[in-house]
């Protein structure tokens, strides 16, 4: 009889366990993902984001349409990401990242010496020769570029301290 009472309450425990642990998995992937969603399309230039995972490696995958102002999106999307990375999914073409890939000289080495007034003029000029429209901010984390191109948009944060909280930014 005693084995029976045993047998029955861990049953309906391990019962309760399952429902809790499933309540938990439906809330994490519904719930959360929908309350990111919403808020990240309140940010001008976002049209969605959602976490996914690669590898067993889960990331912020934020979809842009004309993005406007980069580091206000970012820092907004970092509280919404918590500790995961962002990876932005811009509409490049292919000049945007030639050209992306040509500045690469003068960012890095700006962030090397510290001589960043020298680094934006170099861009700015390297982006004024090519027709290319170019918005590029700065804080004490990162450089925001922003190049715009027709309808092509380049998007691209470079963390100046190794933080890993963006990955390098694809194409849609």
């Amino acid at each position: 009889m005693t084995k029976q009472r045993i047998l029955l309450i861990s049953l309906v425990g391990l019962l309760v366990f399952g429902l809790l642990l499933g309540g938990k998995v439906v809330y994490q992937k519904k719930w959360i993902d929908v309350s990111t969603l919403s808020q990240s399309q309140q940010i001008p230039g976002v049209v969605s984001a959602k976490t996914i995972s690669i590898n067993n490696e889960k990331e912020m995958v934020v979809v842009t349409n004309h993005m406007m102002n980069l580091r206000q999106a970012s820092l907004v999307l970092e509280k919404l990401a918590g500790k995961l990375p962002i990876q932005y999914l811009d509409q490049t073409n292919d000049a945007l990242n030639k050209l992306f890939g040509q500045m690469q000289f003068s960012l890095q080495e700006g962030i090397a010496r510290g001589n960043f007034t020298e680094m934006a003029q170099n861009v700015r000029s390297q982006a004024e020769k090519a027709g290319v429209q170019l918005e590029l901010e700065m804080d004490n984390d990162a450089i925001y570029v922003i190049m715009n191109q027709g309808d092509a948009q380049l998007i691209e944060v470079i963390e100046r301290h190794g933080q890993v909280k963006f990955l390098p930014s694809g194409k849609q």
